[in-house]
This record gives structure tokens, C-alpha cells and sequence, in this order.
């Protein structure tokens, strides 16, 4: 079928009226369905609810205010993020190293300054002590000193005691038997004439009693070689002084030492004198004899 050129130009012209008749019937139908706005009434502006008169005031404009222009903000400059990161981490690094130091300086001067006081503790704790033994040594040598002295005046006591009872008990013997005078002798005065180691018995009044020397010794079953030795004193002291005497097998004397037993006198020069005389004796040596064995030796002190 051959289409013509007249059937074309209807087409054309046909569709060109279809869309005029469609846009005219779309603004008619849309013009009718916007909906209308109610009108208002025009009110004069004003700035009170209350006035009077026809004219209208001047109204002053008011001036727009002053603003302060914001203060520049300076730039940051932006630094390559390559090049700030090592610089951060390498000041980190430092501030860490310099605190790690500064510790470690600080323990060591807490540990010095402990160790300095605890030597300081040592030594103040090592004074006291020595001072604690030095009290205890001087309080030791007081306490030794107050019993010296007691046991010597309690010694000096018993001597007195002693002596007291012989010559209370000399006094007795050598009193009358029939008891009707308290005094006995040959001279002027009160008084019992004679010497108190001699013989009761015995009517002379003058000497020792006892030979030249008065000084004896007892030692069982030994005897004196050479004669028994006498003290040296220049004393004007009299009295009797019993030595305690230790005598081994040879016949040596090894130990003297004074005692209290028979002893008349207190006097110490006196007592002095009669241990060195007794430590130069000498006895018979005997095998049978005991390898110690005791005895004493009597010095009777008179007046020159």
C-alpha cells in the first residue's frame, strides 16, 4: 500500500490540535481547583496600643549595631603528616626516657638516704648497748666492793670476838682459886701480873713463858729441819697469830695463810710478817707422806 503525502500532513495537524484542546482543558481545571485566600485587613503598625491625632510620627530607624570584626585567627599551618609523626614520637620518647632517669636517681636516693639511716640507728643502738654494759660493770664492781668491805668488817668482828673470849677466858684462869682478889703480882696497882701465854701455875712474872722465841708449830708426824723461822717486825704490837700452813713430801711450805682460830691480834703488819715467816720453813721430807698435808705454826708477838 502506497501512504500518500496528504495523509501525512493530516496527522501532523491533527496532533498538533489534540495537545492545544488537552493544555487548554488542563489550565482550566487547574485554575478552578487552587482554592482561594480569605482577605485580611490592613492595620496601621504603630508601638502603642493607645494615641491621638491624623498625622503619622516620624519613626526613628533603628541603627543597626556595632559589631566588633571577629579577631583574626591565626593560620595553622598544616605540617606533612611524614615529617610530624616523628617529632611527636621522638619527644615522647625523650620526656619517657628523662622520667625513667629521674626515677631511677630518686630510688637511689631514697635507697642511700634509707641505708645512711639505718647505720645511724646501728651505731646510736650500739652506744646504748655499750653504755647498758658499762653501767652493769660499774654497779657489777660497787656491789663487789660493798661485800669486800662487809665481809672485813665482819672478819674484824669475829676477831674481836675472838679476843675478846680469850681474854676473858685468860682472865679466868689466871684468877685466885678461891676467888677473893681480883688482882695477882708483884708490883704496885690493880691487874693479874704476867703474860698471857704463860703458865698459870708459874710464879714468875716476867718473860714469855714460852723460851726466847714463844713461836711453835704442829704438823703430824714431821718435824722442823733447822729451826723454825722468826718474823721480822719492828712493830711495838703484841699478840698471837696462828698460820695455816701446807707442807708437801719434800718438806716445802706451798701455802701460809693467817686464820682466825687461836689468832689474838687483827693487826695486818702483824699478820704479814707471820706468813712470811712460815713460808720459809722447812720440814723432813717423807715418801710416806701425804702429797699436801696441812698444819699450822703459832708466832707469839711481844713487846721489845
Amino acid at each position: 500500500m502506497v501512504e500518500k503525502k496528504s495523509d501525512k500532513t493530516f496527522g501532523a495537524v491533527g496532533t498538533v490540535l489534540f495537545h492545544l484542546v488537552l493544555l487548554v482543558l488542563l489550565f482550566v481545571m487547574g485554575i478552578k481547583s487552587i482554592p482561594m485566600e480569605e482577605e485580611g485587613i490592613l492595620v496601621n503598625f504603630g508601638d502603642s496600643p493607645v494615641g491621638s491625632g491624623t498625622s503619622e510620627p516620624v519613626r526613628n530607624m533603628p541603627s543597626a549595631p556595632e559589631t566588633t570584626p571577629p579577631a583574626a585567627q591565626p593560620v595553622p599551618t598544616s605540617t606533612p603528616p611524614s615529617a610530624a609523626e616523628p617529632v611527636k614520637q621522638r619527644n615522647i620518647t625523650q620526656d619517657y626516657e628523662q622520667t625513667a632517669a629521674m626515677t631511677a636517681e630518686e630510688k637511689a636516693r631514697q635507697e642511700a638516704e634509707k641505708k645512711r639511716l639505718a647505720e645511724a640507728q646501728k651505731e646510736y643502738e650500739e652506744a646504748q648497748r655499750q653504755k647498758r654494759i658499762e653501767e652493769e660493770k660499774r654497779k657489777a664492781a660497787e656491789e663487789a666492793e660493798r661485800q669486800r668491805l662487809a665481809e672485813e668488817q665482819r672478819k674484824k668482828e669475829e676477831m674481836q670476838r675472838q679476843a675478846e673470849a680469850i681474854r676473858n677466858a685468860t682472865s679466868q684462869a689466871f684468877s685466885k682459886s678461891n676467888g677473893s682478889g681480883t688482882s695477882e703480882g708483884e708490883t704496885q696497882g690493880s691487874g693479874n701480873q704476867g703474860y698471857v701465854t704463860g703458865d698459870p701455875s708459874s710464879n714468875s712474872r716476867t718473860g714469855t713463858g714460852l723460851g726466847s722465841s714463844g713461836n711453835s708449830f704442829s704438823l703430824a708426824g714431821r718435824s722442823l729441819s733447822g729451826s723454825l723461822p722468826r718474823p721480822e717486825y719492828n712493830l711495838q704490837e703484841e699478840g698471837i697469830v696462828v698460820v695455816e700452813i701446807t707442807v708437801d713430801k719434800n718438806g716445802v711450805v706451798t701455802d701460809a695463810q693467817p686464820i682466825l682460830k687461836g689468832t689474838t691480834t687483827q693487826n695486818s703488819y702483824l699478820w704479814r710478817a707471820a706468813k712470811a715467816a712460815a713460808l720459809k720453813a722447812r720440814f723432813n721430807s717423807s715418801a710416806s707422806a701425804p702429797a699436801y698435808q696441812k698444819g699450822t705454826i703459832t708466832y707469839r708477838f711481844v713487846l721489845n
